[in-house]
């Protein structure tokens, strides 16, 4: 997905995904225990790697990881981010949903997500598929519906964007405003053509977007 953004971005974007444990060259590594290691995790790539002015992206589980990640840099007296765009999600301090996905009987579980649209439809067309990505799903509900939320002292200073797919199932328009209780700046709404995985689905107006933000960095 990144390889085709990275042909629709300006070439002042030097875009830099950061890989999960248990994803793409980390597969081999085991899945986080907790959402607090993940944020750890993130926090320490991004300390150790990005140097010069940078912005955080982070879609579904990422927006919460984004957003607790940029209150660690914070925290730890660290250079921040000059924007931060959350996509495909509420804020986090919205009351969770009550069902818990991860502990479901592997069929149960299936059909929830499927029902959701918590991962892409290809994933759900073909079983030996879903078999090979369920792990990592159930790792990614457990770590989300064991993260505690808790509140914060300080608004993020930077510019804000939220972003979200306009037919996904998970994401309502109260759900997008939500994000504003964080904002120390700016905080601009998008909707997009797509479902929640819109930032696959229509990399054009994604681009788009990120393209205008990051512009005006550079006036």
């Amino acid at each position: 997905m990144f390889q085709r953004w990275k042909s629709q971005l300006i070439p002042e974007i030097n875009l830099f995904p950061i890989e999960l444990k248990g994803r793409g060259v980390r597969s081999s590594e085991p899945f986080y225990e907790s959402f607090e290691e993940a944020v750890d995790d993130i926090y320490s790539t991004i300390n150790s790697s990005i140097k010069g002015p940078y912005a955080i992206l982070g879609h579904s589980m990422g927006s919460w990881l984004a957003l607790e990640v940029y209150y660690k840099l914070l925290q730890e007296g660290k250079s921040l981010p000059i924007h931060m765009v959350f996509s495909g999600n509420c804020a986090p301090h919205c009351e969770k949903e009550e069902t818990i996905y991860h502990t479901l009987s592997h069929e149960d579980f299936r059909l929830a997500i499927q029902k959701i649209g918590g991962a892409a439809n290809e994933v759900f067309e073909n079983r030996e598929i879903f078999a090979i990505f369920e792990p990592l799903l159930r790792s990614d509900f457990k770590m989300i519906e064991n993260y505690c939320y808790r509140e914060k002292s300080n608004k993020i200073h930077c510019n804000m964007t939220i972003m979200t797919g306009r037919d996904d199932k998970k994401v309502k328009s109260s759900d997008l405003i939500s994000w504003k209780k964080h904002a120390g700046a700016n905080c601009n709404i998008f909707k997009l053509d797509g479902g929640h995985f819109f930032i696959q689905e229509n990399i054009t107006d994604v681009t788009k977007v990120i393209n205008q933000i990051f512009s005006s960095y550079l006036v």
